[in-house]
This record gives C-alpha cells, structure tokens and sequence, in this order.
C-alpha cells in the first residue's frame, strides 16, 4: 500500500469531487485547468504495477472511492517512448526518482527514433461506478534538457504541436496547460461527464 497524497477539489460545484494528487505541480496545472482551488490530503492506494496509465488510474479510483466516499478523481501520467515499446509509461516516475531525466536521456543516446508520447488518464468514481479518461500528447524526446519551468519530464518532452520544438519545461506554465496532456484528459472527462 501506498499513502498518497490527496489534493481535494474544494469548489468544483459540477461535480463536487476530490482529486487525488501526490504531485504538487501537477496539481496545481489542474487547479488552473479546473479554475479551482487544489488542497492535500491523503490516501491508502495499492500501487499498480504496469505500464498502461488508464489501468493505474481506474484501480487508483476503485480504491479511493469507497475511502473517501464521495465522487472522485486521480490522475496517473506516463511517458512512453515508441522504440522501447511502452516503456517507462506509468513507471516513469520511478525512473524519474531513480535515474531523473538526464538519466532517461542518457539511455536514450542513440535511439533514431525519439518520438514519444505523454498520456493522462483521469479515473472518475461516484456511485454509479467508475470511468476512465484519457488525453495523450505525440512529441520526441530532446537530446538535452532544456528549460527551467515544470517538472518531472517537462525539460526532456517535446510536443509535436510546438511550432518552435520547445520542451514542456520552456514553455510558461500557462502555454503547457493549453496544450497538455492534461488539458486533453481534462476536456475528455467535460465530454464524457457531459460538464461544460
């Protein structure tokens, strides 16, 4: 068991929920997505071993519903670079802990093809059940870290709709969320809960 950080969606009336967040960046990039405030809080979830993020976010949602017993919502994120075949995907971030970003880079010297993906997958669980929500971002991965803003991947991850090739990390924080990967999970969880 894992006790992960809780970040609770104090005004989001639509659904009334509380999102389950450990990262702080993270949740602060759903806090200006949502047009909420983000707080911590805490939960007893199982760490899913596995690369696909939609699979970690609906057992993180399965387990967090019946604890916290009220609508929720969790996130998983995952980088996947297409010559590794899904690899780290949502294990990135204990790549990211154990080897950081220079380390991912430094294991991808050579690779010709650097194209890579970022996907978020946002796990919703009320009464009624639970649902899955996917937004994925097609990029490559730099040969270098560049940039001084974000986190976790952000120096390393370039966005394939980046006119200018600019990693997540050298973009203003407002510019990453109009584009994320989250800002996609984000607009298909309004579609799929029918939220405007």
């Amino acid at each position: 068991m894992l006790c992960e950080h809780v970040a609770v969606l104090a005004s989001f009336h639509e659904l009334g929920e509380e999102l389950i967040e450990g990262n702080a960046g993270k949740a602060d990039e759903y806090a200006a997505m949502l047009g909420i405030e983000v707080t911590p809080a805490k939960a007893e979830l199982t760490e899913v071993q596995s690369l696909d993020v939609a699979v970690v976010a609906a057992r993180k949602v399965t387990e967090a519903y019946p604890q916290l017993g009220e609508p929720v919502l969790v996130d998983d994120t995952g980088l996947t670079v297409h010559a590794w075949n899904g690899l780290p995907g949502a294990l990135v971030a204990w790549f990211l802990d154990t080897v950081g970003a220079q380390g991912i880079l430094n294991m991808a010297t050579g690779l010709t093809d650097r194209r890579a993906t970022v996907t978020t997958a946002l796990g919703y669980a009320d009464a009624d059940g639970v649902q899955v929500f996917t937004g994925t971002v097609n990029g490559t991965l730099a040969t270098e870290p560049r940039g001084t803003s974000g986190f976790g991947y952000d120096p390393i991850f370039i966005p394939d709709s980046d006119p200018s090739h600019r990693t997540y990390a050298q973009m203003t924080s407002e510019e990453k969320n109009k584009i994320s990967h989250r800002r996609r999970a984000v607009e298909a969880m309004r579609t799929g809960l029918g939220l405007r």
